[in-house]
């Protein structure tokens, strides 16, 4: 995730592959109700089409709420106890502060006006209407929609019971018939050419009756066209309901959807089966080399496996994503895998094997860390983290299993520590903790706790795990471990304002690594501690040099996280030497690195510099909006600003000055204007563009490429072929037309088009 990504207006909401069909009057109803109830739960069996109706309705809907929708994907989750987390992560809301996740989720939402779309709770019923209720309460201006099979009954939920789509009578003709619509749609795009005609009508007519209408069968019954004519798909249909020994008139939807599924696994051969059987241990999406490690073996070689997969793609059982990239399988048919696989037994052996699959990533990952492939790692891992969450929670769960979940732990603490996600890894230490081990890789969990603890401020529970890693380093003598051990306790005087006993500590780690050299990003940096000591007591020349030391290590390993927070360090140490132009520079360089990095932290203090050094240039009124952005980003945060308390004093100070300079009014409301950007408009105002206009503003204030968009839309271009004009993709069309919709305060492409024309120039 990018800074860009965070805090976006619009939402979240993914761009739809395959054309909508009907559903105008629960559209209708949905819509009406969300306007009456907060909490409004789409129920119904698997396959009915809740998710498609609940992102549709939620399309239609986004921007009469002020902070857009959003689409929270449960169906990968298999822990509730990470649920507020996993809704936290998709509204892009940082994971730094210390506290319980559903407290520090409910008040970040407490003053925001937005939908939330809770997709696919009968998993996680309890925690879900618990996590509803607790947000509903703390945030009035929120509202949920949820999709589950069941209803999540809390006070004040309505429940809408979401039917197939309509059949046509026995007989009837197929006009205007929905799921004929549905059927017919999807057929063309398997079977070029394919049209419903006077001569398969009443074929299509059956077989959508036969189905119950519901879409997840009627598109499997659609794939079946690439082999058979529409007529012999009906009678094996037909067959297969006679097969279960019931009348068509007993059957209810579950069962329907049930042999539809069947019937598509009957059609599959043993090795397709088997795979299918496989991959539904994957709890969310996966790539090729992790199907392969965990599908491949007996029957089914890795040479076999691209082939069978494929063939499985072409059956519509698994979905192929990302130009090819990642795969996943739709929830009911990864249910039914499941199922397969407890009859064919070897569940724990799969398990396991997807454990070491990821286990291996998190060490490649860990040995990566330092090179040029680091930024490819951390998104990588990000990707990932469905299945590193599954894996972890195996090792813990089961017995025997431990001591490689705690190795895992190990290997992720620099991933965590790196794009901010301290209390993911602060409970994963705490289950390692827990296990009371005595190793090498358990006194790095000590100490992995201890700093993801410091690194939230969270000084109490840090201080008796120091003691307990500096012990454990000297009884193990492991002297990495201890320069890691030296190097937090510098960070914990630092934030205590013991500039002395910082100092104390970052030199000794500083020669510990120099001698030892860099295990990992974290002890890379431990320069630009040491160089933050000496700004504040005055040694500016040596916090140059230490940071310009850092930064050509950082370049000869092509490492690019640490190479941010040493320009940063510069860059603060040439402000304190009254060269702030050089100071910007070397702020917007670290800005930039940590924009594609999606890391907030540094992000926050690089806006914040910029700040100080606009002031130092009489800029005043841009670095008072800069003070009231770098105001809201540290309350996005959760986090008290980790630079100690120096830090926040020179916050205070710069923001007191521009006060002054601007007098009160002019300041309240450039800092009101600045604390109302998102981190996007806020790093584009640290760079010098034109912010987006306050409430009531006209609005002429597109970047480059929002006007290129809005041109191509005024000559009448729809976002696919704007996106082949731009070379771009469809959805970063799409994107960038809501960010003009909400600039522009616009609601159709016609107002846009009208706009343009009347620039100058257009």
């Amino acid at each position: 995730m990018t800074a860009t990504e965070l805090e976006l207006r619009g939402g979240n909401l993914p761009a739809e592959v395959t054309r909508f069909i009907g559903r105008s009057k629960e559209l209708s109803q949905i819509r009406e109700a969300l306007g009456r109830y907060r909490l409004v739960t789409l129920r119904g069996v698997g396959g009915v089409g809740k998710t498609r109706l609940a992102l549709r309705t939620a399309a239609a809907v986004r921007r009469s709420f002020d902070d857009g929708a959003w689409l929270v994907e449960l169906s990968a989750l298999r822990n509730t106890e990470l649920l507020a987390r996993t809704v936290a992560s998709a509204l892009g809301m940082p994971d730094q502060a210390a506290g319980d996740p559903l407290d520090l989720l409910a008040d970040y939402l407490a003053s925001r006006h937005l939908l939330l779309i809770l997709d696919t709770c009968e998993h996680l019923v309890d925690g879900c209407a618990m996590l509803s209720e607790v947000l509903l309460r703390a945030a009035p201006r929120l509202r949920i929609l949820a999709t589950s099979r069941e209803a999540l009954e809390v006070m004040g939920e309505q429940a809408f019971v979401i039917p197939p789509l309509e059949v046509p009578d026995q007989g009837a003709r197929a006009a205007g018939s929905e799921s004929v619509a549905l059927f017919v749609d999807r057929a063309e795009g398997i079977v070029p050419g394919f049209a419903l005609t006077a001569a398969n009508e009443q074929a299509v007519v059956q077989l959508c009756r036969e189905l119950d209408g519901i879409p997840l069968a009627l598109e499997l019954a659609a794939v079946r066209l690439r082999t058979m004519s529409i007529e012999q798909v009906v009678d094996h249909i037909d067959d297969r309901f006679r097969f279960l020994g019931t009348t068509r008139s007993s059957m209810n939807r579950h069962q329907t959807l049930r042999a539809a599924i069947d019937w598509s696994h009957e059609l599959c051969t043993p090795v397709e089966r088997l795979l299918w059987a496989r991959l539904s241990v994957f709890p969310g999406d996966f790539d090729l080399a992790a199907a392969e490690h965990v599908g491949a073996g007996d029957e089914l070689g890795a040479d076999a496996l691209l082939d069978t997969l494929g063939r499985l793609v072409e059956k519509s059982i698994v979905i192929c994503e990302q130009d090819g990239r990642r795969y996943r399988m739709l929830d009911t048919i990864r249910e039914y895998g499941a199922d397969r696989l407890s009859v064919l037994g070897g569940q724990d052996e799969l398990r396991r094997g997807h454990r070491d699959y990821y286990l291996g990533l998190a060490e490649r990952a860990a040995a990566g860390s330092l090179g040029a492939g680091q930024v490819e790692w951390l998104s990588r891992l990000r990707q990932e983290t469905h299945n590193l969450r599954v894996a972890l929670d195996y090792s813990y769960a089961c017995p025997g299993q431990e001591e490689t979940g705690l190795r895992m732990t190990v290997l992720l603490r620099h991933h965590w520590l790196m794009v901010g996600l301290f209390t993911e890894g602060r409970r994963w230490h705490d289950k390692a903790l827990a296990l009371g081990a005595d190793s090498l890789d358990a006194a790095w969990a000590v100490y992995g706790a201890a700093v993801l603890a410091l690194q939230q401020g969270d000084q109490e529970p840090a201080r008796p795990l120091l003691a307990l890693a500096d012990d454990l380093a000297g009884r193990l003598g492991d002297r990495d471990l201890a320069a890691h051990v030296s190097e937090a306790r510098g960070i914990e005087r630092f934030h205590e304002g013991d500039l002395t006993g910082a100092r104390d500590y970052h030199e000794s780690a500083l020669a510990a690594y120099t001698e030892l050299g860099y295990s990992e990003p974290f002890a890379l940096i431990s320069a630009v501690r040491l160089a933050s000591v000496c700004c504040l007591t005055g040694e500016l020349d040596r916090a140059i040099t230490l940071s310009e030391g850092c930064l050509r290590r950082c370049a000869e390993l092509g490492e690019q996280w640490g190479t941010g927070a040493a320009l940063w360090i510069r860059g603060a140490a040439r402000w304190l030497s009254g060269d702030a132009s050089q100071a910007i520079d070397d702020a917007l360089a670290c800005l930039r690195i940590k924009e594609s990095l999606g890391d907030l932290y540094w992000i926050t203090t690089s806006i914040d510099l910029i700040a100080v050094c606009l002031v130092a240039l009489g800029d005043y009124e841009r670095a008072a909006k800069l003070s009231g952005a770098g105001d809201s980003l540290w309350r996005i945060l959760g986090a008290p600003v980790q630079q100690g308390p120096y830090y926040a004093e020179i916050r205070r100070d710069a923001a007191e000055t521009c006060r002054r300079e601007l007098g009160d009014d002019r300041f309240t409301a450039a800092h009101r204007h600045g604390m109302g950007l998102t981190a996007a408009d806020a790093i584009a105002l640290a760079n010098g563009e034109q912010a987006p206009p306050e409430a009531g503003e006209t609005a002429g204030v597109l970047t480059k490429r929002e006007l290129e968009v809005a041109a191509l839309v005024a000559e009448g271009l729809g976002n696919r072929e704007i996106a082949e004009r731009l070379v771009l993709s469809k959805r970063t069309v799409d994107a960038h037309l809501d960010h003009i919709f909400a600039k522009l305060e616009f609601s159709s492409r016609a107002q846009v088009a009208v706009w343009f024309s009347r620039q100058p120039g257009s």
